[in-house]
């Protein structure tokens, strides 16, 4: 399949598609895939997204990623107390930052409605009233919005840099569930968001999805790709 780019996330089971593709894009531990994807296949550019506060706490995402030695990292809540996050990496890698609000305003020209969607979306984050209420006031006046989980947001990113090439997606599910390294998770308020936005995704991205899970391609109803796997041992 030619004129593809390549989106991993850390959805069970870890698999990579033996096919050619333009870049690798990752989000937080999945990284590591990227990388056994350059060793064992070809040798192309990775981007990884990170969000910089999971980045910075939790070891199973930031060994992955540190270890996988990206060409690009983006940090999409970015602070300048995060400033030295490149001196933790060997190689010379190219820095993008979007802060909080810089990443909502980038995540908003992907849908529909566009950043109605994405506060709908944040209402959806939680089930019960009271708890809604605090969430929204929270991002409205504390902490701010993430949107999309980082897996769906290294789409959206792949998408904008690759505007004609195909998006073939692996270990993305748009809900919440464990990682195929069986450390930390999706949570199920995350997914819910992603679950949302994924009905008000743009067309013009949707049709240029595939992804490399039959059974999510069902339920997402969008198309599957059928390629061989490269070996993961």
């Amino acid at each position: 399949m030619n004129g593809s780019v390549l989106i991993l996330g850390s959805k069970p089971p870890a698999k990579i598609p033996k096919l050619d593709f333009i870049e690798v894009f990752s989000s937080n531990g999945s990284a590591e895939l990227a990388k056994i994807y350059i060793n064992k296949h070809k040798s192309v550019d990775h981007t990884c997204v990170i969000g910089a506060r999971s980045f910075t706490k939790l070891n199973h995402i930031k060994n992955r990623v540190i270890s996988a030695a990206p060409s690009t990292l983006v940090i999409r809540d970015f602070e300048k107390i995060y400033s030295y996050i490149p001196e933790l990496f060997d190689n010379n890698l190219k820095i993008i930052n979007y802060t909080k609000f810089e990443q909502i305003l980038f995540q908003k020209t992907f849908f529909n409605s566009g950043i109605l969607n994405l506060f709908l979306a944040e209402v959806n984050y939680e089930d019960k009233f009271l708890k809604k209420l605090k969430h929204m006031l929270s991002g409205f006046f504390i902490n701010g919005f993430m949107g999309a989980s980082t897996g769906f947001f290294a789409l959206l990113y792949a998408s904008q840099k690759y505007p004609n090439s195909n998006l073939i997606l692996s270990g993305l599910g748009f809900k919440g569930g464990g990682h195929y390294y069986n450390d930390g998770k999706m949570t199920d308020s995350r997914g819910k968001v992603d679950s949302y936005l994924f009905k008000y995704l743009n067309n013009q991205i949707k049709n240029r999805i595939y992804i490399f899970d039959k059974k999510m391609s069902e339920e997402l109803n969008i198309k599957n790709l059928e390629a061989g796997e490269i070996s993961l041992k």
